[in-house]
């Protein structure tokens, strides 16, 4: 049976606010389990639980280390991977919402190629 942590752990990954979010982009991007995640940031595994509960880091740079340090001692994990596993989500993310806003571009272009202009009508119906 899992733990109520477990459960609202595996919830959050939904939500970006918790850093659940962010070890689930990473651990999926690197292709890992928990095992590993736990390796790389130096931790058992019963920690990235609650190290997922976590609030994300804020983006501007001194808050973003000073968050990243504030987890990294609490937890006793390495900061400087952390901050990496952070970075690195936040980058996937990124690529990934402008591969949507692209797709998106791209649709619409193709929608606009497949409507007949004004003129075309004109000239196939004559004047």
């Amino acid at each position: 049976m899992a733990s109520r942590i477990g459960v609202l752990a595996r919830r959050a990954a939904a939500d970006p606010y918790f850093l659940a979010s962010v070890l689930e982009d990473y651990a999926r991007t690197e292709r890992i389990d928990d095992d590993s995640l736990a390796r790389l940031l130096g931790c058992g595994v019963e920690v990235l639980n609650k190290l997922r509960l976590c609030r994300r880091p804020r983006t501007e740079p001194a808050l973003f280390r000073q968050d990243i340090n504030r987890i990294a001692s609490h937890f006793e994990i390495d900061a400087g991977m952390l901050a990496q596993v952070v970075r690195r989500s936040d980058a996937v993310r990124a690529l990934r919402l402008g591969a949507g806003e692209q797709r998106e571009l791209l649709m619409a272009a193709r929608d606009r190629a497949d409507e007949p202009s004004g003129r075309e009508e004109l000239d196939e119906d004559g004047p």
